[in-house]
């Protein structure tokens, strides 16, 4: 399986070239990979957004198929018919540990990789199976006997795979999907973004099927294609759902922080904020104020949505659509994306900025991680990054590497930007 081998270096040359970020060359470079030559993985593409990955590869094999090219849909254009964009903003703040997180997610129906798969599919007149056991003989059975059709996606604790060796007190919380290709004798051939599949242990994947319970031991498949799906509809259809989450979401709880007005009130909360989830009091100078600022940086640029928050794959997607349906609307809709994936990718460096070292090297450390997980290399180097990761931000705990004033005009500018933002995903949804 060497269909891949040489993206690093290709991802590495077009960096050098172009000045651009790492997520954004990986993104440029695996849309034109081949496919394996193996013949159960012959379906397996890397990629950036994982159900969407994984969507992509279930379409593959069910013989769907994008009738302007007889080529397996791109992920740029599976993206956009699954839905598109979606936006998601949190915070927490746990005052007895001192302890403040925050998430920013942009994929739609990111909170619900079921929903997400199974309204995808439904437009796409497939049907989904979906597979859930209790216990572990009959989960087994359940992923031997859908192999016997070709690959399905499994939901596991990503925190509990081997080769992505992350920190233990991840597990529990790490909401992932991959693509199963195949079982060996002792272990399972799984894609996983990557630019091959992974080999993970039968034991381990096991028990990062179990660890989550609300998702224990699920599997889903799809059935094979009839008629190919009219574009123009699918693409229509896809773009109204997406227009309607992000005004109104159909989220049962927390619905205000599914929707776009949620961008607001976070700005809101960045700057000028004195009551209780203001960031002057949440995100103090210390662990707290290194914890909202990378996560700010990782959940728009790292975490699964191909740089800039997934706008620019969208805009990738809407390009696409554009030119095999010859809409020139969806050529301007492209346009208004790209330059929201520059705002994005904009605020995630404003969050860690350049001029200040440490906050450079960790942006570097975490490209560097990505980059290890991409290739395949061996979990221990992996391990090592996470532990550098964890270094940096107990050191930034004992000595910020910026002062008060600094703080508070990083915090002004950030919210300054963020307001901006809101004002362009509003004018680009109408």
């Amino acid at each position: 399986m060497t269909a891949h081998k040489h993206l690093k270096q290709l991802v590495r040359a077009r960096m050098e070239k172009t000045g651009e970020t790492y997520t954004t060359a990986r993104r440029h470079i695996i849309k034109d990979a081949p496919a394996s030559t193996d013949a159960d993985t012959r379906w397996h593409f890397p990629g950036n957004v994982p159900a969407t990955t994984a969507l992509r590869v279930l379409l593959a094999q069910a013989g769907v198929r994008d009738p302007h090219t007889g080529q397996p849909f791109s992920e740029a254009m599976t993206f956009v018919l699954a839905g598109g964009i979606g936006i998601g903003v949190f915070q927490f703040y746990y005052e007895k540990e001192d302890f403040a997180s925050f998430f920013v997610s942009g994929r739609h129906s990111w909170q619900d990789d079921l929903v997400y798969l199974q309204k995808a599919a439904a437009r796409l007149r497939l049907t989904a199976e979906v597979k859930e056991a209790t216990g572990a003989k009959v989960a087994d059975t359940q992923l031997r006997e859908t192999l016997q059709r070709g690959p399905c996606v499994a939901w596991v604790d990503m925190a509990l795979l081997p080769h992505r060796a992350m920190p233990a007190y991840y597990q529990g919380g790490g909401y992932h999907v991959v693509t199963v290709y195949r079982i060996d004798s002792d272990s399972v051939l799984i894609g996983d973004l990557g630019d091959e599949p992974v080999a993970v242990p039968l034991a381990d994947f096991a028990a990062a099927r179990a660890r989550i319970k609300k998702q224990k031991h699920r599997l889903l498949s799809l059935s094979p294609a009839g008629k190919r799906p009219d574009v123009t509809n699918l693409v229509t259809d896809a773009l109204e759902e997406c227009r309607k989450e992000l005004g109104k979401s159909s989220a049962k709880s927390m619905r205000g922080n599914f929707q776009l007005d949620v961008l607001k009130t976070w700005a809101d909360r960045l700057h000028g904020d004195a009551g209780k989830d203001g960031w002057a009091r949440v995100f103090k100078p210390g662990v707290n104020l290194w914890r909202g600022l990378t996560s700010i940086y990782d959940f728009i640029e790292n975490y699964g949505t191909g740089g800039a928050l997934c706008r620019s794959l969208f805009a990738e997607g809407l390009t696409e659509a554009a030119a095999s349906l010859g809409d020139d609307r969806l050529a301007a809709l492209a346009k208004r994306y790209t330059d929201l994936g520059r705002q994005w990718s904009e605020l995630a460096d404003t969050a860690m900025p350049e001029g200040v070292p440490v906050m450079r090297a960790a942006k570097k450390l975490r490209v560097q991680r990505g980059e290890l997980l991409h290739s395949g290399a061996a979990p221990d180097k992996v391990r090592a990054a996470w532990e550098k990761i964890e270094e940096q931000q107990r050191a930034a705990g004992e000595c910020f590497p910026l002062k008060e004033a600094q703080c508070d005009e990083l915090r002004a500018e950030l919210q300054a930007q963020v307001r901006a933002i809101y004002e362009a995903e509003v004018a680009a949804v109408a």
